[in-house]
């Protein structure tokens, strides 16, 4: 009877071991849901009933970091290092996360190699935590991958979440290729691994609709693995949010059930006003949870509140609210369109002016194409040409070029034009001579280079603009009804340089007869050509 007794209770002790691994396993999933208040609720709860273990006390200092309290994850380790589980490998290590958020490089490195030292490079947790603290702020992204790698290489190893670390770790590193390479290594181990999947995804999100198959396929993958996995329904939610409402607001309905009640979600309720396109009721929302939630407000109300002004013409307002957002907003939660269009804001008003490259080159860093970097340098350009400010414009049109080593053809001719329109005629003329090179049959570089250069050589003393000008006409005369104009102006300025500086009054008049040939009424040509015959028919030499 006794030994029954005693299974009975065995029973319920392994039970009780089970269901605590279940809910600290819990408290880890919610973390990779993104819900941080769950997290932390369910983390506090298993550590009240176990304070000895270490996995469920690591895991509330994480929960904690990932819901922006640093102060709280900081007393969770301070306080178990100085009790029993001083030296436990895995604690440090969450104290050295602490320390790198805190920009304490150096005692992080320090905990981080106590921690190898006393697991001897043999714990997969050890050196994934590792892995995951320097994937993260401060942290050296390649002594993190160095350190997962190692954990790969451990006897029996199958942690889908090393790889996700790994790939997070080459993401900050700004290597897309390295990143899904790990991303789906992790896969390989658990196909399941909706995290996984879901950051392949977001690898290709950031790069805009072109790659709208290839994300939304990962991240309906994430979906399908776990029905469960809000921020896959979040990310879809917020990228039709600007392009198709009715879709934005049905993955929301799927997000909320999903998502942590508070601050955050209201803010992203009252979003959906704006992307129905009505402005004013965004603004009486995200200004009504502003007052309701005071200095604990979604720093993302005043982004709302200053897209809604800058969309009902109050720019004056509109810009304060992007500065105040700037000043509060998380990094992560700034995307390149809230600095450019604080950028454009900036432009109108003379005391921000100074602002607007710092706004538009914090978009640039933000960006992880060539051609996104590119296209938000174009913006750049359009701003301060609708601002009248035409240096800047050729300034930012250059700019334009030295993002792309493979600019276009439009891109070479609009920042030859821009730079013609800002009279750096000189640097017209080199980037045309770009253009020239590249495109060695076309017109335009010769055309370009001839219209700036004769403004260079005014007196055309030097026949700086000559030879653009010869070549031009040469392939421009192949198709005369499509050049007709740009070819009177070379006709034009080739016999002037005859007349005045050659003093070859038969080569000018054969230029005015070129003239002549396409516009036979033209009274500039007829007249000058009648000059130069009398000067020729009264004996005067060229």
């Amino acid at each position: 009877m006794t030994k029954i007794k005693l299974g009975i209770v065995a029973a319920i002790l392994l039970m009780s071991n089970l269901v605590f691994a279940q809910t600290w396993q819990e408290g880890r999933k919610l973390i990779s849901y993104q819900r941080y208040q769950s997290a932390v609720s369910t983390l506090e709860k298993v550590v009240a009933a176990n304070p000895g273990s270490a996995d469920a006390q690591y895991w509330l200092g994480q929960a904690y970091i990932e819901s922006g309290q640093l102060e709280k994850a900081k007393e969770v380790y301070r306080k178990i290092l100085v009790g029993d589980l001083g030296s436990n490998p895995l604690l440090l290590v969450g104290m050295g996360h602490v320390e790198l958020l805190e920009g304490k490089k150096t005692d992080a490195r320090s905990r981080f190699e106590t921690a190898i030292s006393l697991s001897k490079g043999k714990d997969v947790a050890v050196l994934n935590a590792i892995g995951r603290a320097n994937a993260d702020k401060n942290g050296d992204v390649d002594y993190a991958i160095e350190k997962l790698n190692q954990a790969t290489t451990l006897k029996g190893f199958k942690e889908p979440d090393v790889y996700v670390n790994m790939g997070d770790a080459y993401r900050k590193k700004n290597d897309g290729g390295g990143a899904v390479s790990s991303y789906q290594k992790a896969l390989i181990i658990d196909p399941k691994y909706a995290e996984a999947s879901y950051k392949i995804g977001k690898v290709y999100y950031t790069q805009g609709k072109d790659q709208e198959e290839v994300f939304s396929r990962y991240l309906n993958e994430a979906i399908a693995s776990d029905p469960n996995f809000a921020p896959a329904y979040y990310d879809f939610y917020v990228y039709f949010f600007f392009r198709d409402v009715n879709k934005a607001k049905n993955y929301f309905a799927q997000y909320k059930p999903l998502a942590d009640p508070g601050v955050a979600l209201d803010y992203e309720e009252a979003s959906l006003s704006f992307a129905s396109g009505d402005f004013k009721d965004a603004v009486a929302k995200s200004t009504e949870l502003l007052n309701k939630y005071g200095n604990g407000a979604d720093a993302r109300l005043y982004r709302l509140r200053g897209y809604s002004n800058w969309k009902l013409g109050d720019s004056a307002t509109a810009i304060k609210d992007f500065e105040t957002f700037f000043s509060k907003a998380k990094e992560e939660d700034i995307v390149p369109d809230n600095w450019m269009v604080a950028a454009e804001l900036a432009a109108k008003f003379p005391e921000r002016q100074a602002n607007f490259e710092r706004y538009v080159n914090a978009a640039i860093a933000m960006d992880t194409t060539v051609k996104g970097k590119s296209d938000l340098a174009k913006k750049a350009v359009d701003i301060f040409k609708k601002a009248g400010n035409q240096p800047k414009a050729a300034e930012w049109a250059i700019r334009v070029l030295s993002l792309n080593p493979n600019a276009s053809k439009v891109d070479l001719y609009n920042a030859g034009i821009e730079n013609f329109k800002a009279l750096e005629y000189m640097r017209s003329d080199s980037i045309f001579d770009a253009y020239k090179a590249k495109y060695p049959d076309e017109t335009y570089g010769y055309y370009w280079s001839f219209r700036a250069l004769s403004v260079v050589d005014s007196t055309m003393e030097q026949g700086l603009a000559i030879q653009d000008a010869t070549k031009f006409v040469e392939i421009a005369e192949l198709d005369k009804a499509k050049n007709k104009s740009t070819l009177m102006t070379a006709y034009g300025y080739l016999a002037g340089y005859q007349a005045n500086i050659k003093k070859d009054f038969s080569a000018a008049i054969g230029y005015l007869d070129k003239i002549l040939e396409i516009d036979p009424a033209n009274p500039d040509a007829i007249k000058n050509k009648e000059i130069l015959q009398k000067a020729l028919s009264k004996g005067k030499k060229p």
